[in-house]
């Protein structure tokens, strides 16, 4: 078995970025299963607390070591109160990081208007792999412009993130991803309650070391073929979807797996139950978790003792390899399931988790009304199927706000642009009556 040094490559695309068709139905029903079972009746507050404190990371050299770790300076003004804006497209941008040019591609939906607040996904490569294979193999970008997002991707040095912030890794990609989020803000009018952040195998783990050390900036993560949760995330505020394929052998499921090689030598993959539980109970939520939402090619499970609004789940896919669901296969990487994308999913759970648990009724500046009680919400699922594009392609079409698709038919594939999220209430809840096991 190899050693895992990044699941793709440079130089090694996919040749084929086909997504066949998604069913709508099944994205309904595993995302109204899910936040009806996340729903707390205790209706736990979400008490303020200081960002956490970034200590004891696995491979530094000591908590001495680490004492000095860079802080991600406080936000600027932003853009929405300022007027500033920055055209739609895809552009490449540059900051200054602790005195170093670092690089991310930016993607900004077309239609965006100065002083719309727009929500923001930063989605993170694996390593060894360019930001054009990872638009190509996710469609994040294409996906994300065409509901009415801002999706920027960073660029790692060397092309892998620095998951322990440890200076034999490379600089500190905290920093430099704090340092973007500031960047964008200051610049344009984003929405500081819709900031998500996506992210595949290495990408996945910086996506969690991100909604660790920076609490305050991310209202809801996906993490795809994840391996750890850094083991001082004492105060995560991000809602957390983990999709995760049960024959993963790069980053087993129980965990463990080949050995890493150096800078991560000694890093170890951790089981993805035990993982997420210790997540989720940092992040207010008890023990309990339930399986529910039993699909053909995946299963649910969700932390049912969350606070009010907060929602903690793992989507396990059923015979999947270290891969993005729904994207080209690769085989050197064990099975991709094709019914099921993970790029729809994401959206969708994102359209759904705004920080402060607000409804997101799609397009106004403030993002959204207040919620009923806390009650459970739900996205519209998307009416197209995405389709990777190249990174230097135009942004889509302008998103629209749209009323809710039939969730029994299946989605078109033609042309027409996603709508802009919208999320009504869960009254199709009443319809679904899985059999929850305790977990």
């Amino acid at each position: 078995m190899r050693a895992r040094s990044g699941a793709l490559r440079n130089g090694s695309r996919p040749n084929s970025t086909l997504w066949l068709p998604i069913t709508a139905a099944a994205g309904v029903l595993l995302l109204l299963l899910w936040y009806a079972m996340s729903q707390s009746p205790s209706g736990k507050s979400d008490a303020a607390a200081p960002v956490a404190t970034a200590l004891g990371r696995a491979g530094a050299s000591g908590a001495a070591a680490l004492a000095a770790l860079p802080t991600v300076p406080a936000p600027p003004a932003s853009g929405c109160q300022t007027g500033k804006s920055l055209p739609s497209g895809v552009t490449t941008e540059t900051v200054t990081v602790a005195g170093t040019d670092r690089q991310y591609r930016l993607a900004v939906p077309q239609g965006a208007r100065a002083g719309t607040a727009l929500p923001l996904v930063v989605n993170l490569h694996d390593r060894d792999q360019s930001v054009d294979q990872l638009e190509q193999y996710t469609g994040m970008a294409d996906a994300g412009t065409r509901s009415g997002y801002a999706v920027v991707t960073p660029v790692g040095v060397s092309a892998r993130w620095n998951l322990t912030r440890s200076a034999e890794v490379g600089p500190d990609d905290v920093l430099f991803i704090g340092t973007v989020l500031n960047d964008l803000t200051g610049r344009m009018c984003l929405d500081p309650k819709r900031v998500f952040a996506s992210g595949f195998s290495d990408g996945a783990d910086m996506v969690l070391e991100l909604a660790c050390a920076l609490p305050d900036r991310f209202a809801a993560v996906v993490t795809v073929a994840a391996s750890r949760v850094p083991d001082d995330c004492a105060d995560p505020r991000a809602n957390l979807l983990e999709m995760h394929g049960t024959a993963d052998a790069i980053a087993p499921w129980d965990g463990g797996g080949p050995a890493r090689t150096a800078p991560f030598a000694g890093l170890v993959a951790q089981p993805v139950e035990s993982r997420t539980d210790r997540y989720a109970r940092a992040f207010g939520c008890g023990g309990e978790h339930s399986a529910g939402a039993e699909m053909s090619s995946a299963a649910l499970t969700a932390w049912t003792s969350c606070p009010t609004g907060k929602d903690v789940g793992v989507l396990a896919i059923k015979g999947g390899g270290h891969t993005w669901p729904g994207a080209a296969a690769r085989p050197e990487l064990g099975a991709t399931v094709s019914n099921l994308s993970a790029t729809v999913v994401a959206l969708e759970f994102f359209g759904g988790h705004p920080a402060d648990g607000r409804t997101v009724t799609g397009g106004g500046a403030s993002g959204g009304g207040g919620t009923a009680g806390g009650g459970a919400t739900r996205p519209a699922v998307p009416t197209t199927s995405p389709a990777p594009a190249s990174a230097t392609r135009s942004a889509g079409p302008e998103p629209s706000a749209s009323a809710v698709p039939d969730s029994t038919t299946e989605p078109t594939t033609g042309p027409t642009p996603s709508p802009t999220p919208v999320v009504p209430s869960v009254s199709a809840t009443a319809s679904a009556s899985p059999a929850a096991a305790g977990g």
